[in-house]
């Protein structure tokens, strides 16, 4: 990094200090900087107790009024609001950046900086950090922060003893950046030719981590330079910063293995096929989970292929490649679905309101409710309801894994929430925001969407706080990405047809959903078999059935292609479908009738009806269709029979 110099213009154009006298706005440019109280960013407003001048510490009080709702055992804060009396004004009345001990260079610096935080809308500093600042800045010497370079500050913070020197670090830290930034006419090309890429500074605003990629990584300075190019070359096809850095870690794992294999590697000619052979073994024995081994691979085959059309590694061996049937196969793992028992105390309206905030409670709601990726719900827009022709509420969001919008109808639960969330943002910011869950701190303007890693910190610590336990009375965690399972789980089992599932989750492939048929598949199977040991034909005889037989998978199948086939009221048939039906609508006269005792009710409201038929017919003298419903008759009294005694037992074995 090439420094200008402080006092005289040099060869390369003006100088910091006359950067710095253009760059600074008028507000920021004295050498004590007041701050409104009322500013969203460095102000803290005022006290709320009646004429108090006071800053306020928390959102409401100052401190000497929180220490006294404090001691009086935190009564109503209404209530205290409205009879505490005044304090004295005193110290910290007004909050002000003082930077009059400082010479004029590292005070416009100072200045600098805070005004760029100002404008980046981040997080706030406190007036005693900056202090921190100005004295290191003051009892240094130095005429400018980047006198010396930045490892050398960073170890002067740390041994200045102060009790939490992680605020000013961070401080530090930005300020070198934006100073940098100012000195050295930043350039893209700059940012490429580094070890690590800033995504500001390469011009992407992204709305979550991770916006930086390293390539120190990667010890061999030909793959480095290849592994760049490879990287740039995929954002500029439009593949994701976070993709970027997918790609950037398998290379380093490959690296790690070429220097332990061949530390003497001095270009590409070293990357041979028995290498990458080895490679394969040993990537294998790494204990690197079945998915992140199998997309280390996909990576580096992707990446020799692309220097190799590309002539970025000139000397790389034809035969240095990975072939498809090498990779390992993704496990198909089923879906990590949260049991009903932990969903009945997740769901529960007094656990829902023990969440820490308004915003995380209705967040959880959508999640539950409509299955999104959590990144994708933490980042819709303020207003993401559209009503279909009939006036029901659907969601318009964005997903990011299929870069495509999509639109699913809601649920009343789910439009609630929204609508919720969307009043309660309108009390801070009444013209609303872009967000509809906007981060809880260091978000003045509510610019800034609601992070994964606060949702998973807090829905974490959520269900510690109420105790939150499986059935056999182990504590449970549930993550925000387990309700997507858990939704497309319930719907497979309510019958929803598989490809609507797909869409309403926003799967790319049907294989991503077949998961949930799966688990659909082995639930009905094993109702299938309960009621196959409880089910009786139209003599009233019971029907025996082996789970373990040789045809209990064809009987399934059967029993499957029947239901689609023939829905009867009071029973199911028995007859293969691809047969047709020599009784039609005589279901009570035809030997594949099966019936259970949940259809008990139906059969004597039958029989009483057929009873009524055959006093009618008599009366008629109709005596072959008498005789038609007499059989019937007496099959519905055998079937009732049977079915009785089969519940009774069943309220013997119960215990009555």
């Amino acid at each position: 990094m090439s420094v200008l110099p402080l006092a005289t213009p040099g060869p390369d154009g003006p100088t910091l200090m006359t950067r710095l006298a253009q760059a600074l706005r008028p507000e920021f440019s004295g050498a004590v900087i007041p701050v409104d109280p009322d500013d969203p960013v460095f102000g803290r407003g005022r006290c709320s107790v009646g004429d108090c001048e006071r800053t306020a510490w928390t959102r409401l009080l100052c401190m000497a009024h929180y220490n006294r709702w404090r001691y009086a055992g935190q009564p109503d804060l209404e209530t205290f609001v409205a009879t505490a009396p005044p304090v004295r004004a005193g110290r910290g009345s007004v909050d002000a950046f003082d930077l009059s001990a400082l010479a004029p260079q590292p005070r416009a610096e100072v200045a600098y900086v805070l005004q760029c935080r100002h404008d980046d809308r981040a997080i706030r500093v406190p007036p005693n950090v900056v202090r921190h600042l100005a004295g290191l800045l003051s009892s240094s010497g130095a005429t400018s922060l980047l006198d010396r370079p930045l490892d050398v500050w960073l170890d002067a913070v740390r041994s200045k003893g102060h009790r939490d020197p992680s605020r000013t670090i961070g401080l530090v830290r930005y300020a070198y950046r934006c100073l940098s930034d100012l000195a050295g006419d930043h350039d893209v090309e700059d940012e490429y030719a580094a070890d690590r890429w800033e995504a500001a500074r390469l011009g992407l605003k992204l709305s979550r981590p991770p916006r930086s990629v390293r390539f120190d990584g990667i010890a061999q300075p030909w793959l480095r330079a290849a592994t760049k190019r490879w990287a740039r070359h995929r954002l500029g096809s439009g593949k994701a910063f976070s993709s970027i850095t997918v790609d950037v870690r398998a290379i380093r794992w490959f690296a790690r293995y070429l220097l332990l294999r061949c530390p003497d590697a001095v270009d590409e000619r070293s990357v041979t096929r028995e290498l990458l052979e080895g490679y394969l073994a040993w990537l294998a024995g790494s204990g690197l989970a079945p998915h992140t081994r199998n997309t280390n691979l996909v990576c580096l085959r992707v990446f020799l292929d692309a220097c190799r059309r590309h002539r970025w590694l000139p000397r790389l061996a034809a035969t240095a490649a990975l072939y498809g049937d090498e990779l390992p196969g993704r496990p198909d793992d089923l879906p990590r679905f949260i049991p009903e028992h932990v969903m009945a105390q997740l769901e529960r309206p007094e656990n829902l309101a023990r969440l820490p905030d308004t915003t995380s409670r209705h967040l959880v709601v959508v999640l539950m409710e409509t299955g999104l990726r959590a990144n994708d719900a933490c980042v819709l827009p303020f207003n993401p309801i559209i009503d279909d022709s009939v006036g029901w509420p659907c969601l318009r969001y964005y997903n990011a894994k299929m870069s495509a919008e999509q639109l699913v109808p809601l649920s009343a639960r789910a439009a609630e929430a929204i609508r919720a969330q969307q009043e309660h943002i309108r009390q801070r910011w009444p013209s609303g925001g872009p967000c509809l869950f906007p981060a809880a701190t260091g978000n003045p303007d509510g610019l800034r969407p609601f992070s994964y890693a606060t949702l998973r910190q807090r829905l974490s610590r959520w269900q510690e706080v109420i105790g939150v336990s499986d059935e056999a009375g182990r504590p449970y965690r549930a993550t925000a990405h387990q309700f997507r399972h858990t939704l497309g789980t319930r719907l497979i089992n309510s019958g929803v047809p598989q490809h609507v599932v797909q869409r309403l989750l926003g799967h790319a492939s049907p294989e991503m959903t077949a998961r949930y048929a799966r688990i659909h598949d082995s639930t009905v199977r094993a109702a299938f078999e309960d009621y196959c040991r409880r089910r009786v034909n139209v003599a009233g005889e019971r029907l025996a059935f082996d789970p373990d037989a040789p045809t209990a998978g064809a009987e399934w199948d059967k029993h499957n292609l029947a239901r689609v086939q023939a829905s009867l009221p009071n029973g199911y048939c028995g007859r293969p479908p691809q047969q047709d039906c020599p009784h039609p609508n005589a279901c009570l006269t035809c030997p594949d009738f099966q019936t259970t005792p949940e259809f008990l009710d139906v059969h004597r409201r039958q029989r009483e009806q057929t009873r009524v038929l055959i006093a009618t017919a008599e009366a008629n003298g109709q005596f072959r269709l008498v005789a038609n419903h007499r059989r019937v008759d007496e099959n519905l009294g055998r079937v009732i029979a049977a079915l009785e005694a089969m519940t009774a037992e069943d309220a013997e074995g119960s215990g009555g």
